[in-house]
């Protein structure tokens, strides 16, 4: 299937989400040697659709003391953007009016490791995962469920090798398990909370790959669920009992994350790490709704901040 380039020059390109707008919102996740480069690691970019390659920084988590590594981004009920970072080892909150803060960086039983991907619920309640530093010889990754209204963390499981991209839908909270190569799902039993893990698919085989696997993930409107697969090149497609079937081909062997959008929203984007590059794919499928998604919400409070913010992304 062909596809279209929506965004270059994009150093380890990472979680992508729609805007409103007709905005595309990706993350760059760290520097790169090479290039030439539109942004560096911890900036958030945008583009839009409108006008593929129009790609400029939004902002950027970094600070003058600690290095952004933004992994995910998505909208919140509170119209805000959140942002996975494992730099700071938090769920960083950014507002309309573009004030940044630690919204989440520990829980009753300490820091975060480092959290890659997240998922709001319809309710609000966030589910995100926490692998940094897990590994396979090292397996100290978390998946975590924070309930809205009381401000509660609570740790779903741990011991786990590299959990990453994540995904809530129909009361069911999925997480893929990149080098165990692995997907798992949990019923929803609660505000933030979640029970009763089984196995939902092994992914193909990454043999002879030191890093490769399930990352991103996002559904279609048929309960079809789409996975950024690090290493086979493609987005592999499984129906709702976990059986392969169909596979995207991405151009290069590393995506990263998926997000359907479009005026439509039956495109597909991703994020292709070799590529440094967002695509898209006219797949004329449609797509699920991600909650609290503002593509169809004119009057968004971050309408305003991706019409008027961010910098020449050629000025570095």
């Amino acid at each position: 299937m062909d596809f279209e380039l929506i965004a270059d020059g994009q150093p380890a390109p990472e979680g992508p989400v729609v805007g409103p707008g007709r905005w595309i919102l990706n993350v760059c996740s760290e520097d790169k040697p090479g290039g030439p480069w539109r942004a560096a690691g911890g900036d958030i970019s945008a583009t839009q659709l409108d006008r593929p390659g129009s790609t400029r920084t939004v902002f950027t988590t970094s600070t003058r003391d600690v290095a952004g590594i933004p992994a995910a981004l998505a909208f919140g009920p509170d119209g805000a953007l959140y942002v996975t970072d494992e730099g700071r080892r938090s769920i960083v909150r950014v507002g309309a009016d573009g004030v940044i803060s630690d919204h989440l960086a520990a829980w009753d039983g300490g820091r975060l490791n480092g959290p890659n991907d997240l998922s709001f619920d319809p309710g609000g309640n966030l589910f995100f995962t926490d692998p940094w530093g897990s590994g396979r010889d090292h397996p100290i990754g978390n998946v975590f469920g924070f309930d809205w209204a009381s401000g509660t963390t609570h740790r779903l499981r741990t011991g786990m090798r590299f959990p990453n991209g994540i995904v809530v839908r129909d009361d069911r909270l999925y997480v893929a398990e990149t080098i165990t190569n692995r997907i798992w799902v949990w019923d929803v039993t609660g505000p933030g909370q979640a029970t009763n893990e089984t196995l939902f698919c092994e992914c193909p085989s990454q043999a002879g790959l030191e890093w490769g696997g399930p990352d991103g993930m996002c559904f279609d409107a048929e309960g079809n669920l789409y996975v950024a697969h690090i290493g086979s090149g493609a987005i592999v497609v499984y129906d709702s009992n976990g059986t392969e079937r169909d596979r995207i081909a991405t151009g290069g062997p590393t995506p990263t994350n998926v997000c359907f959008g479009g005026p439509n929203h039956d495109e597909l984007f991703v994020t292709q790490d070799d590529l440094g590059a967002v695509l898209r794919f006219r797949l004329g499928i449609p797509g699920a709704h991600l909650n609290f998604c503002p593509s169809l919400d004119p009057a968004h409070p971050w309408a305003a901040m991706l019409d008027t913010s961010g910098r020449d992304p050629m000025s570095r």
